[in-house]
């Protein structure tokens, strides 16, 4: 078969013939009779957006209404677990409350485990004293281990506190794992900036 007698397009020449010219024919109105409403209120002026604001948007409709609760209901959820919720540096260690805090202050960090006074019920386990024992490890922002220690004292039923430093090597947190009469307690704490 031979394609080479079959013409591909022309040039802008032979269209000005009057016989081969393109005609396009239009008519607004009547196109405009066979459109949906709302188009005809459009080129009308009719048409008016919804001017409703975002309250309003957000309350226009049951769905609109029920999906805006849920979202103000899961934002209180949010709110009230972070900020009554269990935090990452407190616990209890054999009925004892006890605190992490680190900072950062001079290129070190100073991480401290506070042990609050015992209840009234509990300070008789106590009197004699019991050794207590804490690792505190220091972490980077890739979760590399920079330092570690382990620290021992003696609670007496009052409150103390097993403090250690750190130098800062782009330190962002610490944890430690204390130990007292068989009972463990793990606890976490960010590097405050002073």
């Amino acid at each position: 078969m031979d394609f080479s007698k079959i013409e591909e397009s022309k040039s802008d020449d032979e269209f000005k013939h009057p016989d081969e010219q393109m005609v396009f024919h239009y008519n607004r109105e009547e196109r405009l009779k066979h459109a949906p409403e709302i188009v005809q209120d459009y080129y009308s002026g009719k048409f008016h957006p919804y001017k409703g604001g975002l309250f309003k948007s957000l309350v226009s409709t049951k769905a609109n209404r029920l999906l805006f609760v849920t979202i103000i209901f899961a934002f209180g959820i949010i709110y009230f677990v972070n900020y009554f919720g269990p935090q990452k540096s407190a616990a209890s260690l054999a009925g004892i409350e006890v605190h992490l805090s680190a900072f950062s202050y001079d290129d070190s960090i100073y991480a401290s485990l506070r042990l609050s006074d015992a209840p009234k019920k509990k300070r008789n386990l106590f009197e004699e004293g019991v050794p207590v024992t804490a690792t505190i490890t220091a972490y980077d922002k890739e979760n590399s281990v920079l330092g570690e220690q382990r620290l021992v004292g003696k609670y007496e039923g009052q409150e103390i506190f097993l403090r250690t430093t750190f130098t800062d090597y782009d330190i962002i947190r610490v944890d430690a794992v204390c130990n007292m009469l068989d009972s463990y307690a793990s606890l976490e704490s960010q590097i405050e900036k002073r």
